[in-house]
């Protein structure tokens, strides 16, 4: 329970998933069952997501510029479809 949902989101294979506040959103997807989402972006579910909520909204407010500026990144130097 380290806001694992925030490294486990960021470190995603997939390029095209979510960054501002990712942490947030996949625990709270693995909270409500949400597999479609889980498999999606081919995330691995954290363990104990309610109890990760917290950390993981404390760490992804700290990364938010940096999530900012890497969507805005992506939207404008990846294109359509990716590489």
């Amino acid at each position: 329970m380290s806001a694992c949902g925030t490294f486990l989101s960021h470190d995603g294979p997939r390029a095209d998933a979510p960054r501002i506040y990712s942490g947030v959103r996949l625990d709270v997807a693995a909270w409500q069952h949400d597999d479609a989402y889980i498999e999606r972006y081919k995330l691995q579910r954290p363990g104990y997501p309610l109890a990760d909520l917290p950390l993981s909204f404390a760490l992804d407010s700290l990364l938010l510029p940096l999530c900012i500026y890497r969507s805005i990144y992506q939207w404008l130097a990846v294109p359509p479809g990716g590489w």
